[in-house]
C-alpha cells in the first residue's frame, strides 16, 4: 500500500544520504590534495610562461569532460558503482585545477589586461557575475530538474561549458605585457627562453610560490601574513557545513523545489550583504578589513544555533531566518584577501592569490570529511551537531581576527613612524614601499 511504499522511499533516501556522507570523507581528501599540487605548479608557471588563458580554459574543459562522464554514469547507473561515478568525476576536475585555478586565472587576467584606475570596476563586475548567475540557476534548478530530468540537465550544463570554451578559444585574447619592466609581469628573460611545456614540470616553481610566505618582511608583516592565511583557513571551517546542511534540508524538510529557492535566497542575501559591508563599513566609515571580518562573524554566530534548532525540531522557515541574519557571510573571504594583498609586494600579488586558492583546495581535504564524520556519528542523537561544530570554528576565527586587528594597527603605526623618520624635510608623504607591502586597488575592498 501507499504507507509501505512511503516508508521504503524514506528509508532509501536516508540510506543514500548516509552512503554519500561516508563517501565524502574520502573523495574530498584525494581531490583536495590533487588540486593543491596543481595550483602550486600553475601559479608560478603562469608567471614564467606569461600565459593566462590556459588557467581559465583548462578547468572549463575538465568540467565539460566531467559532465560527460556523469551522464555516462547515469545511463549505466546499475553497472557503475557510486564510488567510481563521484570520485573519478571529481578527480578529472581536480587534475586541471578546478574552480580555484579558474578564479585565480580570471583575476590575474583582469589585473594584467586592465589599467589600475579601471581594475576595481572590472573586479567588482567579475565578483557580481560569479555570484549572480548561481542565484538564478539555483532558483530554477528544482523546476528544471523536474521538467527535464537528470540527463537533459547535464546536456544544458554541457552547452554552457561548450559556449565558454568557444568564447575563450576564438574571442578571448592573451593579454600583452605593457613593457618588459612592468612589475605586474613576472616573466623574466631567462625564464622566457625555456619552453612552456618544459617549465610546466619544473619542481622549482613550487618553491618559488612558497617564497612569498617565507620571505622576511619589515614591521612584522611576515607574521601578519601567516596569521591572515591561518584565519582564512579557519574561516572555511565555519563555511563547510553547507553540504551537510543541504542534505538535512532535503531529508528533514522534504524540500525539492524549495531547496533551490532557499539556495538562491542564500546566495542573493550573501551577495547583497557583501556589497553592503564593502560600500558602507569599509568605504563610508573606513572600517579595517579585520574588523569587517569580526562584524561578519558576529552575525554568523547568531545564525548557526537557529539552523541547529530548525533541523532538530523540523521548522523549515527558520532556515530562511538564519540566512537572513547571516547576510554578511561572504564579506569575510573578500576582506581577508584584501588584507593579504596589502602585506606583499605588487609583483607577488598573483602568487599570493594562488596561495589563497591553494588554501581553499586544502580545506576541502579536511573540513567536508570532518563534517561528514560528525554527521554520521550524531545523526541518531544530536542531528544539528554540525552547526555547533561550525559555531566552534567561528569562535576561533573571531579570536584570530581580533589578534589580526591589533597586530595590524601596531604594524601600521610602526610603518608610519619609520616613514616620518626617514622622510626629508619638505618631502611629501608616500605610500608603503614595495618591500613593505602596498595598497592594491585591484583587490582592496575599501577602493569600492
Amino acid at each position: 500500500d501507499f504507507v509501505t511504499f512511503r516508508d521504503q522511499v524514506c528509508l532509501a533516501q536516508k540510506q543514500s544520504q548516509t552512503e554519500l556522507a561516508e563517501l565524502d570523507k574520502h573523495r574530498n581528501i584525494w581531490t583536495g590534495l590533487v588540486q593543491v599540487i596543481v595550483l602550486l605548479v600553475a601559479g608560478s608557471w603562469t608567471d614564467r610562461a606569461g600565459a593566462l588563458k590556459p588557467c581559465i580554459l583548462v578547468p572549463i574543459a575538465a568540467q565539460a569532460v566531467s559532465v560527460l562522464y556523469t551522464m555516462l554514469c547515469a545511463v549505466f547507473m546499475r553497472e557503475i558503482p557510486l564510488e567510481a561515478s563521484l570520485l573519478i568525476g571529481d578527480l578529472i576536475v581536480a587534475i586541471c585545477g578546478g574552480v580555484p585555478l579558474l578564479i585565480a586565472g580570471i583575476y590575474s587576467y583582469l589585473a594584467l589586461a586592465t589599467e589600475p584606475k579601471d581594475r576595481t570596476f572590472r573586479f567588482a563586475c567579475a565578483a557580481v557575475s560569479m555570484a549572480l548567475f548561481p542565484v538564478v540557476a539555483n532558483f530554477f534548478s528544482g523546476h528544471i530538474f523536474k521538467a527535464l530530468g537528470f540527463i537533459k540537465v547535464c546536456l544544458v550544463c554541457l552547452v554552457f561549458c561548450a559556449a565558454s570554451l568557444l568564447y575563450g578559444l576564438f574571442v578571448l585574447e592573451e593579454p600583452k605585457p605593457k613593457s618588459k619592466d612592468d612589475p605586474s609581469v613576472a616573466t623574466s628573460v631567462e625564464n622566457g627562453k625555456q619552453s612552456t611545456e618544459g617549465s610546466l614540470f619544473d619542481y622549482r616553481m613550487v618553491f618559488d610560490s612558497m617564497k612569498v610566505m617565507l620571505r622576511k618582511r619589515d614591521f612584522n608583516r611576515r607574521n601578519l601574513l601567516w596569521l591572515t592565511v591561518l584565519a582564512f583557513f579557519i574561516n572555511f571551517g565555519a563555511l563547510s557545513d553547507l553540504g551537510v546542511a543541504a542534505s538535512l534540508a532535503i531529508s528533514q524538510f522534504h524540500w525539492v523545489t524549495s531547496f533551490g529557492i532557499w539556495r538562491s535566497y542564500d546566495l542573493a542575501t550573501t551577495m547583497l550583504g557583501t556589497l553592503l559591508a564593502m560600500g558602507v563599513l569599509s568605504k563610508r566609515f573606513g572600517v579595517s578589513d579585520a574588523m569587517v571580518c569580526v562584524f561578519s562573524i558576529c552575525f554568523s554566530m547568531v545564525a548557526k544555533p537557529i539552523m541547529a534548532y530548525a533541523v532538530t525540531h523540523v521548522v523549515p522557515n527558520l532556515y530562511f531566518v538564519a540566512t537572513s541574519i547571516d547576510v554578511f557571510e561572504g564579506s569575510k573571504t573578500v576582506a581577508t584577501k584584501s588584507l593579504a594583498s596589502k602585506l606583499v609586494a605588487e609583483n607577488e600579488i598573483a602568487k599570493m592569490l594562488t596561495l589563497l586558492g591553494i588554501v581553499e583546495s586544502l580545506q576541502v581535504t579536511i573540513y567536508p570529511s570532518l563534517y561528514s564524520f560528525v554527521f554520521l556519528a550524531s545523526q541518531e542523537t544530536v542531528i544539528g551537531a554540525i552547526f555547533w561544530l561550525s559555531e566552534g570554528f567561528l569562535l576561533l576565527a573571531f579570536a584570530l581576527y581580533i589578534v589580526l586587528y591589533l597586530m595590524s594597527r601596531r604594524s601600521e603605526r610602526a610603518s608610519e613612524e619609520a616613514g616620518v623618520a626617514m622622510r626629508q624635510p619638505g618631502e611629501p608623504a608616500t605610500q608603503s614601499s614595495t618591500k613593505q607591502g602596498i595598497d592594491n586597488p585591484a583587490v582592496d575592498i575599501t577602493a569600492l
